[in-house]
C-alpha cells in the first residue's frame, strides 16, 4: 500500500488584496486533491471547447478577471487545478472577442497573460523581455493556430521558490493556459500533460 504524500502547506495571505493573476496561481496551489501517484484522466472544462489530460480529479474555478489590465474590461477566466506527486497542475481558458480591431490578434492578449503570470511569480523581464532563467519550449496543442511556451523558476505569492512551466494557445476563438508548478515531470508523464491539451470546435 502506498503511503498519501503530505500536501505542501502554503501560507493563505488575504487572497482579496491580491491580483487576479496571484489569486489564480493561489488557488491552484492550495487545491485540495493531494495524491502521490499520477492518475492520468481526460477533463472537459465546461463552458469551453478544451479538453485537457490532468493527472487528479480537478478542482473548477469562474473568475472575471483584469485579464489586459486594469482599465479594461472584465475577462471570464475557466480554471481546472489540482495537485500531484509534488506537482501543481493548472489549466485556464478566455473568450477571445469575435471581431478584432486592426492590428490586433491573440498574440496580444497571450502578451498580457504573459507578463501577468511572470509578475505574480515575482519575475522581472530582463532587456530582451524575458526573465531571467527562462527559455521558450517546444509546444504543440491539437486545434491551435497560436502558440507559445516557457519555462523558468520565480517564486510564489507566498515567497516559496517554484519551477514553472506555462503554455498558451489559441485557436483565434479561445486562448488557453496550461500551467505545471514543481521540479519537473518525468518525459512520458510531461509529454501526456501538455501534450494532452486540445482545442475541439469552438464555435461557440
Amino acid at each position: 500500500m502506498v503511503g498519501m504524500a503530505l500536501c505542501p502547506a502554503f501560507p493563505r495571505p488575504a487572497i482579496a488584496r491580491l491580483p487576479w493573476a496571484a489569486v489564480a496561481l493561489l488557488t491552484a496551489l492550495l487545491a485540495s486533491a493531494c495524491s502521490p501517484a499520477l492518475d492520468w484522466r481526460t477533463v472537459r472544462q465546461e463552458a469551453t471547447p478544451l479538453t485537457a489530460v490532468l493527472p487528479c480529479k480537478p478542482e473548477r474555478a469562474t473568475r472575471d478577471v483584469p485579464l489586459r489590465g486594469p482599465q479594461q474590461p472584465l475577462v471570464t477566466l475557466h480554471m481546472l487545478s489540482c495537485e500531484a506527486a509534488g506537482h501543481t497542475f493548472a489549466v485556464a481558458a478566455v473568450r477571445l472577442p469575435d471581431a478584432w480591431p486592426a492590428g490586433e490578434g491573440p498574440a496580444g492578449w497571450i502578451d498580457d497573460w504573459q507578463r501577468a503570470s511572470w509578475a505574480t511569480l515575482q519575475l522581472q523581464p530582463g532587456p530582451d523581455g524575458v526573465p531571467p532563467g527562462w527559455a521558450a519550449v517546444p509546444c504543440v496543442t491539437r486545434g491551435a493556430t497560436v502558440q507559445r511556451c516557457w519555462r523558468g523558476p520565480g517564486r510564489t505569492p507566498a515567497g516559496a521558490p517554484v519551477q514553472a512551466e506555462l503554455h498558451w494557445a489559441s485557436d483565434g476563438r479561445w486562448l488557453a493556459q496550461v500551467a505545471l508548478y514543481g521540479p519537473g515531470l518525468s518525459p512520458d508523464a510531461h509529454e501526456t500533460y501538455f501534450g494532452g491539451l486540445a482545442l475541439r470546435g469552438s464555435g461557440g
